[in-house]
Parts: C-alpha cells; structure tokens; sequence
C-alpha cells in the first residue's frame, strides 16, 4: 500500500489536482486561494507544488494530496486512494470486493451503468428513436460521446437483470437509486424506462446520479432524476458543472441555466462555461462551491413563472454571499437557453454578452410600462427595488443604487435613505440573513401564495406527484403558516409512503394502488 501510494505521489501533481477545486494564483514559489473549508475574503491556503503539500495559516488544515481530496469530498482514504490511483495511471493491487467500501461499489456501479446505456444508445436497434430525437435537438455525435449520453430501454428490468449478471445485488442497485422495490416487497424494477439518460457527474468525474428524459408524449413526467443517495447530494452537484470548471476559472464567469438540454448545446457551440441546476431549486451549498472558481455568476433562467421564481430565489442566494451577480436576457421568442442556440447560437452568445448586472435588470424590469409621474406608481416602485438594494453585499453598490433610484424616480434621496434605516431595524441585525428567517409580511396575498394553495391543491387530487413537488418546492414558499403546517404535513406523508407513491408513478399497467383516499385520511389526522 505505502508503495502505491508514493508512486501516486511521485506521478500527481497537486497544483493541478487542487486547481480542480479552487481557484489558485501564483505567490512566489507557492500557489494561494481562497481556503475551502471557512469563510474568508483573502487568500490564507498555500500550496507548494515541490513539496506537494497544502496549508491554510487560516483555519490550520492542511496535509497533502490525499488529505485535501479526503476532505474536501467528504470520503474516506480508500476511495482517495483509488480515485488517485485512477487519475495517475497506477494500477493498485486486486482488493476481493466484500472489502471494498460501501461508497466504492455504488461509484462503480453507477460508472458501469453509465457506461451500459451510452452503448445501448449507440448501437441498440431499440434506441432508434433516442438517435433521431438526439439529431434532432442538433446534438453532435461529439457530444454525445463526451457527456456520455446513454438510453434506458422500455423494459422493467433491462437494467437490474444487467446489473445482477455483473456481480452487484438488488440491495446495491436500489441503493444507488437505479430501481424500485416492487409495492408487494418481492423484487425489484428499473427506475428509468424508455429515457434519454443523462450521467451526472460529482466534481472528481465520478458519476453519481441520472437524469433522464421521456420519448413517450403521453408521459406525464417530462424528466425524472435519481433520488438522494449514499454517493449524490442533490445539495451540493450542478450538472454539467465537472466539465465547464476549467472554463468558468478562465472566463471568471459560471453562467448558471435550467436544464440538461440548456447546458449541453452552449458547451457544442463553444460558451463551456455553463452549468445547470437540473428542476431542483438552488442551494447555498452549491453557492459556496460555485465561489471556489468565480465570484461572478450570470443566470440565464427559463422565462416562464418557475424560471422566473428560481432566478429570484438564485439571485437571493448569490447576492448573500456577495457575488457579483448578472441576469442574461433571452431575445424574443426563445423560451430558454437550448431552444435560443436551436433558432440562432448567435443570439445566444450576444445575450451572453448584454448579461445586465442584477441591480440593473431588476431597475429595468420594475419600471417597464409604468407612468413614473404617479406617485402610486412610484411608491411600489421603491417598495420593492429598497428590498433588493438592501440585500446588497457593498456599501458603495448600495449608496450607487439609492442614488440612481432617487434620480430615476425624481424623488429625495434623503427620503430613499430614511427609508432605508428604516428597512435595515425592521430586519435581522445580520444584513445577510436569509430573507424568509425575517419575513415582512405582505398586507394582501402574494402571487406566490397564489401558486403554493394551487399546487397543494393538485397534490390532494394526485398525491403520487408528491416527491418532484417535494424536490423542487421549499417549505420557505409561502409566509402562511397554516399552508406551511399543512406542507409539512405533506412531507410526513411522503417520507412513509414513498414506495407506495413510487409504485403509483411508476406503474403504467392499469393496476396502480389507490392513493387518494389513504392520502386524505393522513392529512386530516
């Protein structure tokens, strides 16, 4: 063992492998970034390429290659040791599986089937369809190849049969989310049926998760996903995002969109730097990992009511950790990023181009059409644009934006100023506190009230939707505290009966579990 492991170190050059996960700039005969593991705003972590060694004079970690790749993917040194042994070329001795942990077997599962269904998209007469829709969203056989794109056939057990006959057990299948336990107990089915698949890969390459979309039109569930497991964190993994990392560190810009099919065609037409949130909502953890490479980010979000809703809730998050944030406007008639590149790749690198810092598109956003001689137009006006202005990490951009606002409005900035005193008591003394710990309730119900009754209301009519409302809705939505207590109720009920909504969604034969009436005997206990 202590041979490979010096023969790794030999061959590995650790400026390299930690540039993967950082941003690194030259100090003398050492590197310096930002450290990974606290918050900090100057460079304390120090790497020293001749001694392959790292420290923070921060936080006081440090170690080598192994230990920063422990720690910093959260996995214990056997997983280092292979994923290392993997990037140098050393061929490490023959370990009997039984001793191999947990974490590993589900990582070589999952590349394994990765690699399963992008030889059945190639070759397989069953995959006809799957080419031709490919084709037709002007995918290159290159890219293709280089994501890895893969098919799940129309079969109950296609990939669980495959599986078995490779040495991996129904329990390790269904660990790594790639089936569903059958409703009776006994055997197991594929989660992913009639789909174009998707791998999706954790920062070290490895793949961790799947998403994958319908052929069949008269599907409900345009796409599906892998559920949480042992090796994918929704929380923290951005699709696409293992492939634009060197892109974004030189472009010094992560330009954030909705889905695969946004991501993929931006890297064809050579805009790499693009990663994608994949329909689960933005996470500050994904935030923090983001500012490892950038402290720019552009969103280019879908313009309809949910695209709309995220960039906010993005925006929020982003302008939270101080980054400096763009919004990319679509030009007419494009309703997200892949269908923009579809009619014209032009547009969208010109729209990549004209991306307006936050500040400035929400300006332009709230004042378009408005007759800003009234004042009751004016006073909406500067309710809303004063909750963003606050949320701003500078002092300067903040003085800037009152002015502007002030000018724009014709209206005191004493006035503007004032007011914003006022808003800064009234909140959290921390001026960076998430928004919704300290709401400020609204005299009427909001539109975004509006949209969580109505999408509760659709979940008591079909509860087996339960898991994407789940995924994609945070209980934070909605400052009402009776429909709060009622989604977590909803929750409860999902956490219990998972198998039995999965089997609901699922099953296409007619023979589906009634789930109404047990829903609604739950919530009303």
């Amino acid at each position: 063992m202590s041979r490979e492991v010096e023969e790794i170190k030999s061959r590995l050059d650790i400026i390299e492998l930690i540039g993967q996960y950082v941003k690194l700039t030259p100090a003398g005969a050492n590197f310096k970034a930002c450290c990974p593991f606290h918050n900090e705003k100057s460079p304390s972590m120090m790497v020293n390429r001749e001694k392959q060694i790292w420290r923070c004079f921060g936080c006081g970690e440090g170690g080598d290659a192994f230990t920063f790749l422990q720690k910093i993917e959260n996995i214990d040194f056997p997983e280092a040791l292979k994923i290392l042994a993997q990037k140098t070329g050393v061929v490490l001795e023959r370990h009997d599986a039984k001793e191999e942990s947990r974490k590993s077997r589900l990582y070589d599962l999952c590349d394994l089937t990765a690699r399963y269904w992008h030889k059945v998209l190639l070759q397989s007469s069953r995959a006809n369809e799957a080419r031709e829709y490919v084709k037709r969203r002007g995918l290159s056989p290159e890219s293709v190849e280089y994501f890895r794109l893969g098919f799940a056939i129309e079969s109950w057990d296609d990939l669980v049969n495959f599986l078995r006959k490779r040495g991996f057990t129904d329990e390790e299948i269904l660990e790594a989310g790639l089936s569903v336990r059958k409703s009776s107990g006994y055997g197991y089915y594929d989660r992913f049926r009639d789909r174009l698949m998707f791998p999706i890969l954790d920062l070290s390459g490895r793949v961790v998760g799947f998403g994958g979309r319908t052929l069949n039109k008269d599907e409900s569930a345009k796409y599906i996903n892998s559920p949480q497991t042992q090796i994918y964190n929704k929380s923290t993994v951005l699709y696409g995002f293992y492939w634009a990392r060197e892109a974004i560190k030189k472009a010094d810009n992560c330009i954030l969109v909705e889905g695969y099919m946004d991501t993929l065609p931006s890297h064809q037409m050579g805009v790499k730097n693009v990663a994608a949130i994949s329909g689960t909502a933005l996470t500050m953890e994904q935030i923090k990992i983001l500012k490892r490479y950038s402290n720019n980010l552009s969103l280019a979000l879908d313009m309809d009511a949910a695209g709309q809703m995220a960039a906010s809730r993005s925006i929020d998050l982003a302008l939270q950790e101080e980054m400096d944030v763009k919004v990319i406007t679509l030009p007419h008639g494009s309703k997200d990023p892949g269908e923009c590149i579809k009619n014209n790749p032009d547009d969208w690198a010109a729209a990549v181009k004209a991306a307006k810092p936050v500040m400035q598109y929400l300006f332009d956003k709230e004042m378009a059409g408005k007759d800003l001689s009234r004042p009751e137009e004016k006073k909406k006006i500067v309710a809303t644009l004063m909750k963003q202005i606050k949320k701003l990490g500078s002092r300067v951009e903040e003085d800037y934006w009152l002015k502007d606002l002030a000018k724009k409005l014709d209206v005191s900035e004493n006035v503007l100023r004032e007011l914003s005193t006022t808003t800064s008591r009234e909140t959290s003394p921390n001026r960076y506190v998430p928004q919704q710990e300290k709401p400020i309730k609204p005299a009427v119900i909001t539109l975004d009230e509006k949209v969580f009754k109505r999408i509760l209301s659709m979940v008591f009519v079909a509860p087996e939707y339960l898991g994407e409302v789940i995924e994609t809705l945070p209980a934070e939505f909605s400052e009402n505290n009776e429909l709060t207590s009622l989604y977590k109720t909803f929750v409860m009920y999902y956490n219990s009966n998972k198998e039995l909504l999965e089997q609901k969604n699922q099953n296409t034969n007619g023979s589906e579990p009634d789930l109404f009436d047990s829903f609604n005997i739950w919530v009303k206990k």
